[in-house]
């Protein structure tokens, strides 16, 4: 009753374009079906996968949620994510392609501890934890476990410009947490924003060296570096 009320009261805007009425309208939800795939050499989809570019409404919507509390998002985020997960044929893999008798870990990126205090929360564990739940609504065994842990971390990657600052910055300070087993374990990394994909790959190069399979990695969106050619690419295809 209190939350109808409050509805009433303060009603809300879309995310990404304020259009009223709604948490993530139709027309920014078609802007997270862009979908983009880019190579990665060594998981075992042999590419990773973003929901959409990060732009306009996409990006808008991306920092209500994680960076101005906007926790009502988290649903329709997920559903992007699950989504995604499908169209590229994750979720089949995952039914007869990887043997493993149990659950499928969905891992987050890490995020700084001065992050995580700013926000109040682990933004990315409370999507791998629904997303997780999508994933078990299909049959498949699966949990979130926010396996990696980020030290020592000040400046966001999304603000660093360069490929070179970016891995100094994660060189050392990405671990798997202690008392945390990865050994054979199928694991999908998700993220909010892929950039250069340093974090990804650093994040990846981590839990394989703990002995987990890397099957993909999933993010919300992609933004090429600045610069890129890639900037004006509305394409879905890896290059």
């Amino acid at each position: 009753m209190a939350a109808m009320i409050a509805d009433l009261m303060f009603p809300r805007g879309c995310a990404g374009c304020d259009c009223p009425d709604a948490v993530l309208c139709v027309e920014c939800r078609k802007l997270f079906h862009q979908h983009v795939e880019r190579s990665l050499p060594g998981v075992v989809m042999d590419r990773w996968f973003a929901c959409g570019w990060y732009r306009g409404s996409v990006r808008r919507a991306i920092l209500s949620w994680k960076d101005h509390g906007d926790e009502e998002c988290d649903g329709p985020l997920c559903e992007m994510l699950h989504d995604l997960a499908r169209s590229c044929g994750l979720i089949d893999l995952l039914r007869g392609g990887v043997p493993y008798d149990g659950p499928i870990l969905i891992i987050p990126a890490p995020s700084s501890r001065h992050s995580v205090r700013q926000r109040g929360r682990r933004h990315m564990m409370q999507l791998a934890k629904r997303l997780a739940r999508d994933v078990r609504r299909t049959g498949l065994s699966a949990k979130a476990c926010n396996a990696l842990e980020s030290r020592g971390v000040t400046r966001r990657s999304v603000q660093m410009q360069g490929v070179v600052q970016r891995s100094r910055r994660l060189k050392g300070h990405v671990t798997v947490r202690s008392g945390i087993d990865v050994r054979g374990v199928p694991v999908v990394l998700i993220d909010d924003i892929i950039t250069s994909g340093t974090t990804m790959r650093r994040c990846v190069e981590v839990l394989q060296q703990a002995g987990a399979t890397v099957v993909t990695v999933l993010a919300l969106a992609y933004t090429p570096p600045c610069g890129s050619t890639q900037e004006n690419d509305h394409s879905s295809s890896a290059v």
